[in-house]
């Protein structure tokens, strides 16, 4: 067996991922420089910064269709092949119309690449590797702040916030040309796969994995579906304070400059890069150990949820430089230990509609990017402290840990009945999904030797 599913989440679906967040970071870590160059206002920069997860939000949900209805190979070829162009020309304009405008296009056009990405793992990892499939697909989303703070500052200094755009936008439309050349839907129709290779894949996935229509109005009802969507809203409260205020917070609040801020900043974004890896072996040894989903995800998420709350309210509350960076490590970290486990559980409780979950998972990600760092800039204001407004977002997180004792992700939302009937509520075509897993659901497929 070649291991050609790793090739295709290490090298085709991490790298476009990468270069996705690698583009959003660098109007926030570039935001105080075009600010102060173009003259706009605090309010005028948030709405530019914000307008990006608007748009993201609002086509999570047709995304997921796409994917699933039209594959994840021609839906991520265009949309990244728009996004990147959307990147080259921001800097063609210096109105704010102009910026605002360029933004809302181009988070319209990346809201396709979670949700594609979520189903092609889906189709070519069984459910007893997701964890760790995810764990390398949000490598790529964690990698991407990581270059691109100190990489766009350096930049800035030596070439003008500019050359940031062009090049980042020239290297999306490269990679989304590998993606079209090296990616297929169907495992089974890739001309490099082994047949053993492509038995394992199909061996893992859950019975009954076709999609049908119906689908959202369906999960619509189910108070499992809400519930996991305003989890991850509260999670990524926490999130957006990295992706959106940190350069901020480092240089107005810790008084840092430009290159130091470049450098600082991007040490929460290693400590997470490093901890999803950690958390994908732990879920799917825990999956691997105890044959049940729920003691694989559940406990993880809960104490990642509590352990990233306090850890930034602590942060904020820090006076030493080394204790502020590490404390607002450990935070990011543990978000990190909790968005494993979340993209998995998606998985989980989708299963065949998996980019429907994954779409709505985002749209609510995006909802919390929009309002977490409004939220906290009013708070700000209102009070003149950073801190207030870290504490402000900390303690709503802390919230997620006690939804998650009610998500169930060893309950899928949705069973499709033998024939490929219509989908029904519940994990074994139950009326509430109440059904127990099996070690089957578990993932516990055995991998044939080399």
């Amino acid at each position: 067996m070649n291991h050609l599913r790793w090739k295709i989440v290490a090298f085709l679906l991490a790298p476009l991922t990468f270069v996705m967040t690698l583009d959003r970071a660098a109007m926030a870590v570039a935001a105080p420089t075009i600010q102060g160059e173009l003259g706009l206002s605090i309010v005028e920069m948030s709405m530019i910064l914000t307008i990006y997860f608007w748009a993201y939000a609002i086509g999570q949900m047709p995304a997921g269709r796409a994917a699933e209805r039209f594959g994840s190979r021609g839906v991520l070829f265009g949309t990244s092949t728009l996004w990147s162009l959307m990147m080259i020309v921001t800097p063609f304009g210096s109105a704010f119309a102009w910026l605002f405008g360029c933004r809302l296009v181009l988070g319209g056009a990346q809201s396709a690449d979670w949700s594609s990405s979520v189903v092609a793992l889906k189709r070519w990892f069984p459910a007893g590797e997701r964890a760790k499939g995810n764990a390398a697909l949000l490598a790529g989303l964690y990698l991407g702040p990581i270059v691109s703070a100190p990489l766009t500052a350096w930049t800035i200094v030596h070439f003008g916030w500019h050359a940031v755009f062009y090049g980042f936008g020239a290297l999306g439309l490269l990679l989304g040309a590998i993606w079209w050349f090296g990616y297929r839907d169907a495992p089974a129709s890739h001309p490099l796969i082994t047949q053993a290779e492509a038995d394992y894949i199909a061996a893992g996935q859950p019975p009954g994995d076709t999609v049908v229509s119906g689908s959202l109005m369906r999960c619509l009802r189910l108070g499992r579906f809400w519930i996991f969507g305003v989890q991850y809203f509260l999670l990524v409260l926490i999130q957006s304070f990295y992706t959106v205020w940190l350069p901020t917070y480092l240089m107005h609040a810790r008084g840092l400059s430009l290159k130091a801020m470049g450098m600082v900043a991007s040490l929460p974004w290693v400590a997470v890069f490093v901890a999803v890896f950690v958390a994908g072996t732990v879920s799917d040894r825990l999956l691997k150990k105890t044959g049940s989903i729920y003691w694989a995800r559940t406990p993880v998420a809960v104490a990642g949820f509590v352990v990233s709350a306090l850890a930034l309210v602590a942060a904020s509350r820090a006076q030493a430089m080394a204790a502020v960076i590490a404390l607002l490590c450990l935070s990011f970290a543990a978000v990190g230990f909790v968005q494993v486990v979340v993209w998995s559980a998606a998985q989980d409780l989708g299963r065949p509609f998996a980019g429907v979950m994954s779409g709505w998972t985002n749209v609510w990600g995006a909802l919390s990017n929009v309002a977490g760092p409004m939220a906290l800039a009013l708070v700000v204001k209102v009070t003149g402290s950073w801190g207030s407004g870290m504490f402000v977002i900390g303690a709503a997180a802390a919230c997620g840990a006690v939804l998650w004792l009610f998500v169930h992700p060893e309950r899928p939302l949705l069973a499709v009945a033998a024939g490929n009937g219509p989908p029904t509520a519940g994990g074994r075509n139950t009326p509430c999904g109440d059904a127990h897993e099996t070690r089957a659901d578990a993932g516990r497929v055995s991998e044939p030797a080399d």
